[in-house]
């Protein structure tokens, strides 16, 4: 590394250039810069070390090499005379001068990648440096009583994965017969598994067979109007993958695959509660299991016999991966360092985290606040962020999303893509879209008057309904869209397959 500036723009104090003792190597970025006006075609190899403009410790430095992407990106050529017309007005530096001494002293072709490699080091090692001045100086300031050292742990974390992220971002291509193995593994899992999914089973026989299962990397958006039951059907499939999974642990005889990991359709889940606390939740889930109504439970409307059931099966979920976090509206950056330290914690216990379920994006928020203007600009950062982490963590991720009124206005109140609050970064970003409608909620707050024909015609209509609930697929990326049919006991917030003899055929589109 080297803070010397042989033939350089004067380095003066300003705030782009502020500390001159952070690491970094202005020759480096002088050579590179000289070798790319030299022989444009050497981009491609600073773009395979995702070097950007923002990694370049002296500012102009960074404006020259961003000028240079820029005209290639559009089929210019960057040379001497195209890039002296942006930077004359700078009557600082005499740019004709620097430009050429740029490329007199330009690095060899060969070592363009070395070079770019250099500079982006030295960037990410400035920011590491900037974090750690953080975590000094929020660890002393005691100022705001509201901050506490889990606040600073978490941005800690936070800006950690950014810097990370930063370097993942771009992985470069993969060749096709590696994914042609992971295509392999992938269907022999299927092949494998009892239920013959290539994903994680829902627990829901017919669901399981629109889907494929839950699959890996995907983010699956569950969305409906209020009271039909989204955070039920939610908080029933991540159940049921933990339960699955603790059971699978509880045989006498457990399979592995030929890499040792266990062979199980279930998996550890963790929830992001960012509505409901945990212990509502846990009680939802209690409820459903012990078949016992949980507004009767909270009341105290039990008798004894129904408190030693409830007790019983509380006792027997206790061995259930599944893990709550009740926080509410929190950063997507946060939550995703929450959902990355959970993962790192079971892997000490040879354990995987397997899903991960959002109640409700809505409710979650940007970590940098830069679009609290821009609703739209918002949930697109949330989104692509929760996109990001199932890619990441090579799992699925269902998040929760509310519709917008306008459904309410309509005579066929099932809901649609355009329903979707903000639909547009949603729809973009997930790999299934699915809706929860049930009509039997919709005809129970429009009965007609007693004595009527129109009541008569009610009375039927409900009986066609009453108990059930459609799961509406309107995207899905790896397969036709569909209808599927769910039996819904709403007092016990209880989904399960329905009877055949009462199963409507699916319907696709």
């Amino acid at each position: 590394m080297s803070n010397s500036t042989p033939y350089l723009i004067n380095q003066k104090e300003d705030s782009e250039n502020k500390n001159t003792d952070l690491p970094n190597n202005i020759e480096a970025e002088q050579q590179l810069l000289g070798a790319l006006i030299r022989n444009n075609d050497l981009i491609e190899k600073c773009n395979n070390t995702r070097l950007k403009q923002e990694h370049f410790y002296i500012k102009q430095h960074g404006e020259i090499y961003e000028r240079i992407n820029k005209s290639l990106s559009t089929g210019k050529t960057a040379n001497l005379i195209f890039l002296k017309t942006y930077f004359e007005n700078d009557e600082e530096i005499n740019w004709d001068e620097y430009f050429e001494k740029l490329v007199i002293n330009a690095a060899p072709g060969p070592a363009i990648e070395e070079y770019s490699s250099i500079i982006y080091d030295l960037a990410l090692r400035r920011k590491l440096i900037s974090t750690a001045e953080f975590l000094q100086f929020s660890s002393y300031d005691l100022s705001d009583e509201d901050i506490k050292a889990n606040d600073i742990i978490e941005e800690t974390e936070n800006q950690l994965f950014q810097i990370e992220a930063s370097g993942n971002s771009e992985k470069g291509f993969i060749q096709f017969e590696e994914s042609l193995k992971d295509s392999l593994n992938t269907i022999e899992s299927a092949y494998r598994s009892s239920g013959g999914l290539a994903g994680l089973s829902t627990g829901f026989n017919e669901l399981d067979k629109a889907l494929g299962g839950l699959q890996k990397s995907d983010l699956v958006i569950l969305a409906g109007r209020p009271a039909m039951g989204k955070t039920a059907l939610a908080t029933n499939i991540g159940f049921n993958v933990a339960k699955k999974y603790s059971d699978t642990l509880q045989q006498d005889k457990i399979k592995t695959d030929k890499n040792g990991d266990i062979i199980t359709d279930g998996a550890v889940v963790a929830f992001f509660s960012l509505e409901m606390s945990a212990e509502q939740l846990t009680t939802r889930i209690a409820a459903e299991q012990s078949g016992i109504v949980s507004s009767d439970l909270r009341k105290g409307n039990i008798k004894e016999d129904q408190f030693m059931q409830y007790a019983r099966v509380i006792q027997d979920l206790k061995s259930v991966p599944f893990y709550i976090d009740q926080s509410g509206s929190i950063p997507i950056g946060v939550l995703s360092t929450r959902a990355r330290r959970l993962a790192r914690t079971l892997k000490t216990k040879n354990q995987d985290l397997g899903l991960i379920i959002v109640d409700y994006i809505q409710l979650a928020a940007t970590s940098s606040g830069k679009y609290r203007d821009s609703r739209v600009q918002e949930l697109a950062e949330i989104t692509q962020g929760l996109k990001s982490l199932a890619k990441d963590l090579n799992i699925p991720i269902i998040a929760l999303s509310q519709l917008s009124r306008q459904v309410e206005s309509r005579d066929d109140k099932r809901p649609l893509l355009s329903d979707l609050r903000e639909s547009g970064a949603i729809e973009q970003d997930a790999d299934i879209v699915m809706f929860v409608y049930r009509d039997e909620y919709y005809l129970e707050n429009n009965q007609p008057p007693p004595g009527t024909e129109q009541h008569a015609n009610w009375m039927s209509r409900m009986e066609e309904v009453s108990g059930k609930a459609e799961i509406l697929i309107r995207k899905h990326r790896h397969g036709p869209t569909s209808n599927v049919q769910l039996q819904f006991e709403s007092k016990l917030t209880k989904f399960s397959d329905l009877a055949r003899e009462n199963y409507l055929p699916e319907r696709y589109e």
